[in-house]
């Protein structure tokens, strides 16, 4: 019984062996890949399937996987307080270098109106990716012809002229502040009606309930130009947008360029290497032809930063942000 059972011992050491160094070798692939290519890519949408960020994630979750840059890439949504819900779940995976999460303007002033107890000062900025710009809106048959027709008329009835916007807080409260300001009028007078969507904003318009709309001019693409129900009176855009017949806010004398941008950060406690690696990924996806495509698709400007550049700007943003906050009184 002991001769046939050496053979047997022996056999089942090369087993064990033969695992060991099969592990062994998967753990060297991982490592030599730089960024741990063979692990799992998570995505974090911080808000419901269906809006801007879940569509951001999971546009970079495709072009991800058809450019052959990673594969097995996750999206997750953390919905909830203006995407600081999503935020506390990055800044809580400290360290995890598998991990990206959705960002832009909206969070940055969710994080100045909800309490956050994290902000922007708390992740590890990686890119911008991409921007919405804002628009002024009227029903087609308004009398307000122009941004100088608006700002006359809105003077007179600072604190009952009625405007739509998305939700308070928001990205298009920020943008009425700032145009309000860019006219002599207080923010904190504003009569501003928040809606969840560009759909009902566009309702209270056509309805009549608000006199002016400020959204992403996604909201209302399909709804401006000949024949539309809506007039774009104005775009935040630094130069006109190419296929829509409006000047820019700087051209008619107000002092307001604004974006609706996106972006991704990642966790805290990332080495310089992992951060890097991160960032050649993203910069990879957004030279590629699959992200040309994306952008075309939504309707996105091209506004690429890398880290450097961009997180520059996030302390830039996150200071203006804060400023108009505190106008609006919120």
């Amino acid at each position: 019984m002991r001769e046939r059972g050496v053979p047997l011992r022996v056999a089942g050491g090369l087993c064990a062996l033969l695992l060991v160094g099969t592990a062994l070798f998967d753990v060297r692939q991982s490592a030599a890949s730089g960024t741990g290519e063979q692990e799992k890519l998570l995505l974090i949408a911080p808000a419901a399937p269906g809006g801007g960020w879940d569509t951001l994630a999971r546009e970079m979750q495709n072009g991800l996987r058809e450019e052959d840059i990673r594969f097995n890439v996750e999206v997750r949504n953390a919905e909830g307080a203006g995407g600081t819900i999503g935020l506390a779940q990055v800044v809580n995976r400290e360290g995890q270098h598998t991990v990206m999460s959705m960002t832009g303007l909206g969070m940055v002033g969710a994080v100045e109106t909800t309490g956050s107890p994290y902000t922007m000062d708390d992740i590890t900025p990686i890119a911008q990716l991409a921007s919405e710009y804002q628009v002024v809106v009227v029903p087609a048959d308004s009398p307000y012809e122009s941004l100088d027709d608006l700002a006359e008329n809105w003077a007179s009835q600072e604190g009952t002229l009625p405007v739509a916007g998305g939700s308070m807080g928001g990205v298009d409260q920020i943008f009425a502040g700032r145009v309000a300001r860019s006219m002599d009028l207080s923010p904190a007078e504003i009569n501003y009606l928040p809606y969840s969507g560009g759909g009902e904003v566009l309702t209270s318009l056509l309805s009549g309930t608000a006199a002016v709309g400020f959204s992403s001019l996604s909201d209302f693409a399909d709804q401006v130009g000949d024949g539309g129900p809506l007039r774009v009176l104005a775009v935040s855009s630094p130069e006109r947008l190419e296929g829509l017949d409006a000047p820019t806010m700087l051209e008619e004398g107000y002092d307001v360029e604004m974006s609706n941008w996106r972006g991704v950060i990642a966790p805290p406690g990332l080495t310089d290497a992992e951060v890097e690696a991160l960032e050649e990924q993203v910069r990879e996806l957004v030279e590629s032809p699959s992200w040309a495509d994306t952008l075309e698709r939504n309707r996105w400007t091209d506004t690429y930063q890398g880290r450097e550049e961009f997180t520059a700007f996030l302390e830039e943003e996150v200071v203006a942000t804060q400023e108009t906050i505190e106008e609006l009184g919120l």
